[in-house]
């Protein structure tokens, strides 16, 4: 089943709002760094520099692997049934754009905490670009979703 133009756009906005309201959010972070930055100066971290290395290596290699697997996880959540209903594909697409902003700003959230730990700033914005960049990529766009509502179901 197709979804009706009009319901498909409402779902769209919705989604897109969120999206951009959570892309938003993120750059709060950058503002929580600064702020924490410029009155504990010099921040050098809340945690002791005994473990930095090991757990620097092991969030960076969470946020790698997490950022890779974002394609397979949409891919995974826009798998449809074969009745699946208009209602129900919106909703599809827009839990599926929810969740993918909310994996795109992991690896923004892992920075901040190795910001809030080590006081290792450089680390925070570079991973700080890197949700930013995954949420731009990923960000609804209404054209993949027209495309992807008029496909016909696996099987029918």
């Amino acid at each position: 089943m197709v979804i009706g133009p009009s319901g498909l756009e409402a779902a769209y906005r919705n989604a897109a709002i969120t999206c951009g309201a959570m892309a938003a959010s993120t750059l709060f972070y950058a503002a929580v760094v600064a702020v924490i930055s410029i009155s504990q100066a010099p921040f050098e971290g809340f945690a002791t520099q005994s473990q930095v290395s090991t757990l620097r290596i092991a969030l960076w290699t969470v946020a790698v692997l997490e950022a890779g697997l974002i394609a397979f996880a949409r891919r995974a959540l826009l798998t449809r049934a074969r009745a699946e209903g208009a209602a129900a594909q919106a909703g599809r697409l827009v839990t599926t754009a929810v969740i993918t902003a909310a994996l795109a700003e992991v690896p923004a959230i892992l920075g901040l905490v190795l910001f809030m730990l080590f006081g290792l700033r450089g680390d925070f914005y570079v991973l700080l670009a890197l949700s930013l960049a995954l949420e731009a990529f990923f960000f609804p766009r209404l054209d993949g979703w027209r495309a992807w509502a008029a496909e016909p179901a696996p099987g029918s």
